[in-house]
């Protein structure tokens, strides 16, 4: 009988630890043995730390919502490739950056900036020499009028000369003070004489055949210079330290006969056709590309960019 009443107090005693035991590792509320923080799978009723936050695709960066590439940069703007920039929702200078309307960094998105500075008001009160478009002051030199004295583009403001006429610009143009500056040489042998650059942006287009015979400098934070018409460009073409980039195309057959320099800062890109730029062709900055085709950059290539991208030629210094 004492054997007995030993074993049921033995048993009686196991079973109140089995009941504490249960009590004390109860499963969490909803029966999940496994919450998140422990490394199992989320209940129903559960997010992960990625859900909460906002998945990759869902837009915005990782601490906001999602991750910067599919629909905000650090401020919550738009991407660069949608025409905003890091630090704010609009556009670059010129309402967007390589991808909506930029041109490489060379004229499209300084241009934009300085025409939306001025406004047509102001047009009116400097364009003295021309008519306005908008904000624009537009000098046309054609037969009519060749504007023989030198063109003086009015300070603050974009401005456009069209010389159209043959022979027109004899004597130069200048838009050194001008906010952006587009030249166009269309008459035979037009812009002969000097044509000086400055402001945000600068676009010289030297497409009929004599055009731009004095030596064409830009020094315009954008230069965009282009020698399209036969043998036009034959003197020095290049752009100064003042410019942050720089594109010169020589695409005349032939054009750019003497010697091509960029000082631009930021970046310079220099394209010759097949028997243009016969001299030497010289570029600094931060990077360069100079594509030379055919017969041409006879002169060499001397890039002391700090990215070189060299087609058609050897670089002969770094």
């Amino acid at each position: 009988m004492r054997e007995g009443l030993t074993a049921g107090r033995h048993l009686y005693g196991g079973l109140i630890w089995i009941w504490l035991g249960l009590s004390a590792c109860g499963s969490p509320a909803g029966g999940n043995l496994f919450d998140s923080a422990s490394g199992g799978s989320p209940s129903a009723g559960q997010t992960t730390m990625v859900e909460a936050a906002g998945k990759a695709s869902d837009g915005g960066r990782a601490s906001d919502g999602g991750k910067a590439s599919d629909g905000g940069t650090a401020s919550d703007a738009g991407k660069a490739s949608e025409g905003g920039t890091a630090s704010d929702s609009g556009g670059s200078a010129g309402g967007g950056a390589g991808g909506s309307g930029g041109v490489g960094g060379a004229v499209g998105g300084s241009a934009g900036a300085a025409g939306a500075r001025a406004t047509a008001a102001d047009c009116k009160k400097a364009c003295s020499n021309g008519e306005c478009r908008g904000a624009v002051c537009v000098i046309t030199c054609d037969a009519d009028e060749p504007c023989a004295e030198s063109v003086k583009c009015p300070a603050g403001v974009p401005c456009e000369v069209a010389c159209s006429a043959k022979g027109s610009c004899a004597t130069g143009v200048d838009c050194g003070d001008a906010e952006s500056c587009t030249v166009v040489c269309s008459g035979t042998n037009s812009c002969a004489g000097t044509i000086d650059c400055g402001g945000h942006s600068c676009e010289v287009r030297c497409e009929a055949q004599g055009s731009c015979t004095s030596p064409l400098r830009c020094g315009a934070q954008s230069c965009d210079l282009r020698c399209k018409g036969l043998g036009s460009c034959p003197a020095k073409v290049g752009c100064s330290a003042a410019s942050s980039s720089c594109l010169i195309e020589c695409s005349g057959q032939p054009s750019c006969q003497s010697n091509l320099d960029s000082a631009a800062t930021e970046e310079t890109h220099i394209s010759c056709a097949d028997g243009a730029c016969p001299g030497r062709v010289s570029c600094g900055g931060a990077s360069c590309s100079v594509s030379c085709n055919g017969q041409s950059c006879n002169g060499g290539v001397c890039c002391k960019a700090e990215t070189c991208m060299l087609s058609g030629t050897e670089g002969e210094c770094r």
